[in-house]
């Protein structure tokens, strides 16, 4: 919304800098009516073919030329020139509006006159605040009121020293208007721009938020897709153990034996013989590694504890299928601190494991591994942290 007030402004003062400009109904200042009747003296004639070009008379009068400076350098060129000087000539003393300059040409030649007058009005301010000139029949008017306004100046000016100096309105304040709307529009626009700025930075920084939220959602999409992957791995283990064949129990034959008559068979001997035998226990193996290699296989496996390469003891009950966790012990703690990027992040993950931040390890949630081609690969990270 502030954003809105100021572009508004912003325009207000552009259009009010535009409204302040000279108006074509307005009086014209001595100089600017002299330069306009100058300009369209010369344009009619370059029109009749024999002025010369508007770049020479700039060189000769930078400063901007009047009909009087034309006539020096068109005076040799007859009753041609002599024409357009008398017609222009009694047009320059009656002073008027851009209007009247208007009506003195015709449109094909104020076409260009208007380009020219407009540019000289911007490149001398200066002439725009003089006061305007009155017409010849005004000026003995103002002859007769001089001395009054001249006996009405001593008054004032004596009643200055005690009500103070007057305050005198420019000439051409539509002018110092148009100046004021100007800077107070370039400083809205400034004000503009730089929040402009501030609302980009913001933009980035909940751009920047927004995508650390997605990178955490990642990680815990991540995380639960880990956990369901040794879950189903924990489950088909369990299924492979539950349907390998159970030992079958093994039927010992009673053969026919001559006794004697009073002899008997012991109870004993006998239910032993009828007795099925219970099958072996499954055989739980521990395997201890090193870090895994960049394709997250262990590269290190040995049945015993290796002191400095042994980082992670594996337990496989099928030896396809098996957890594993760090090794519980402080030099082996010690050890894979050293370089926490190499030895840990490729089997582990956890909250800013990269940085230690403790001297011992915790392994939070054991990892899962499978023997694939030889080899015992990570198929889910360990999760740990780190204690004191």
């Amino acid at each position: 919304m502030k954003r809105i007030t100021l572009l508004m402004a912003a325009i207000i003062c552009l259009a009010t800098s535009a409204l302040a400009q000279i108006s074509e109904n307005q009086t014209l200042s001595t100089t600017l009516w002299k330069q306009g009747i100058a300009t369209c003296a010369h344009y009619t004639a370059h029109a009749r073919g024999f002025a010369k070009k508007i770049d020479e008379i700039k060189a000769k009068y930078p400063q901007g030329y009047t009909l009087d400076d034309l006539n020096e350098v068109y005076s040799n060129q007859g009753r041609k020139w002599e024409k357009i000087y008398n017609e222009f000539k009694e047009e320059e003393d009656k002073n008027g509006s851009i209007s009247d300059l208007k009506e003195l040409v015709t449109p094909q030649i104020w076409n260009l006159v208007e380009p020219e007058f407009q540019a000289f009005i911007t490149e001398h301010p200066e002439a725009a605040q003089e006061a305007p000139a009155q017409p010849a029949d005004q000026q003995a008017q103002g002859n007769e009121q001089n001395g009054d306004q001249q006996a009405q100046g001593e008054n004032a000016t004596a009643q200055g020293g005690q009500t103070g100096t007057a305050i005198a309105c420019p000439a051409n304040l539509p002018l110092w208007l148009g100046i004021l709307g100007s800077l107070l529009g370039l400083c809205a626009l400034l004000i503009a721009l730089s929040n402009r700025g501030k609302i980009n930075e913001m933009r980035r920084s909940f751009a920047r938020e927004l995508d650390r939220t997605n990178a955490n959602l990642q990680e815990f999409s991540t995380d639960a897709a880990d956990q369901m992957k040794a879950l189903s791995i924990r489950l088909t283990g369990k299924a492979i153990r539950n349907n390998q064949p159970e030992a079958q129990p093994q039927i010992v034959e009673e053969q026919p034996e001559i006794v004697e008559e009073e002899d008997t068979v012991e109870p004993q001997q006998e239910e032993a013989a009828t007795q099925p035998q219970v099958g072996e226990e499954e055989e739980v193996m521990n395997l201890f590694m090193s870090k895994p290699d960049d394709n997250d296989d262990f590269t290190r496996v040995s049945d015993t504890m290796e002191p400095g390469n042994s980082i992670y003891v594996l337990t496989t009950f099928d030896g396809t299928h098996g957890t594993f966790e760090v090794i519980d012990k402080p030099e082996v703690h010690r050890f894979a601190l050293m370089m926490p990027a190499e030895n840990l992040i490729r089997a582990c993950s956890g909250n800013a494991i990269q940085i230690p931040s403790g001297t011992r390890i915790v392994t939070d949630r054991p990892g899962e591994a499978e023997f694939i081609d030889g080899k015992w690969h990570v198929v889910v990270k360990a999760i740990i942290h780190y204690e004191n």
